[in-house]
């Protein structure tokens, strides 16, 4: 058999392969340098990359950013079955990063109109305008579009539009609060999920055997819930049997749950502690509330280290 018709096919099946798996393409420029792809534009390309239509998707990033002297568009959307990421050169089209996360998202319960960045936005990062600019010049359009009667004639919106705060700056947030930079820590996933009513991140990390849970408002960056927990498998065992250890009082273990956590005795309330055992490993169990705040924390019976801490506004 001739290796030429045997190699061929096989080099059009791999070529094919590698298109259908959304990895960046080498395109034609879609502006010429210093000018910049509209929003529009940079939409298209994101999509035709994950193989998607835009009305089978909802942004809710799209924010024109630089890194360094490169403009480039930040944008993040989802399907019913995924989550992506992008960072697109502003001026070449070009995919400088993706990331895809396969979840399930209900389309339905986005509020579609707190979700795109507009080509206002794209200008403002341009420009350096700031939303008091923006807000005085939809001002004066607003009255000139207005008709005698009073209705109008284009489609300004009163407010400027939310944008979610993005995975990085998630990410970031849940970092600074636990007191580690993102070189310290494996990142476990990032995920936008809709939650108690409202879009949230799910931030995951792990810091040697201690793994970290936080819950990040997707439009505030507020934190709405934080725990950590020690992988009980790499603690010391048999501390209970071991000869003249005394095992701490109640009290003394509530005292280092609060001290953990910040908390004056005195402002924690409906206050409750558990000894139990967990894999052979004698603990306090110790729950209280501050406002509608909840606060559960595992306290080593033993030892006095915190096991794991989880705090959540109710």
């Amino acid at each position: 058999m001739n290796r030429r018709c045997f190699f061929e096919p096989v080099l059009i099946a791999v070529l094919l392969l590698f298109a259908g798996c959304g990895m960046p393409s080498a395109k034609e420029p879609l502006a010429e340098t210093g000018s910049y792809i509209t929003v529009a534009e940079a939409k298209t390309v994101v999509l035709e990359n994950a193989g998607l239509l835009e009305e089978n998707v909802v942004f809710v990033r799209l924010l024109l950013d630089s890194d360094g002297d490169v403009a480039q568009y930040d944008i993040e959307f989802v399907s019913a079955t995924a989550e992506y990421t992008y960072t697109v050169n502003a001026v070449t089209g070009e995919i400088l990063s993706l990331n895809c996360e396969a979840g399930h998202f209900d389309l339905s319960k986005l509020p579609t109109e707190h979700t795109q960045a507009d080509s206002t936005q794209a200008n403002d990062a341009l420009t350096g305008s700031s939303p008091e600019d923006r807000q005085t010049d939809t001002s004066q359009d607003s009255q000139a579009n207005t008709q005698a009667d009073g209705s109008r004639t284009d489609d300004i919106p009163n407010e400027p539009d939310i944008q979610y705060i993005g995975r990085d700056a998630a990410t970031q947030t849940a970092l600074s609060h636990a007191g580690f930079d993102a070189d310290s820590v494996r990142i476990s996933h990032v995920h936008l999920e809709f939650d108690d009513g409202c879009w949230q991140y799910d931030v995951e990390f792990y810091k040697d055997n201690t793994e970290y849970d936080y819950d990040i408002d997707a439009l505030t960056g507020a934190i709405l819930s934080c725990s950590h927990d020690t992988d009980y498998h790499n603690r010391h065992h048999g501390s209970a049997g071991t000869p003249g250890t005394a095992m701490l009082t109640e009290e003394t273990a509530i005292q280092a749950a609060l001290d953990y956590a910040g908390i004056s005795e005195q402002d924690a309330e409906f206050l409750t502690a558990e000894l139990d055992y967990d894999d052979d490993c004698a603990e306090y169990e110790i729950e209280w509330y501050v406002g509608r705040t909840e606060y559960e924390c595992d306290v080593d019976a033993y030892t006095g280290e915190v096991l794991s801490f989880h705090k959540e506004l109710d």
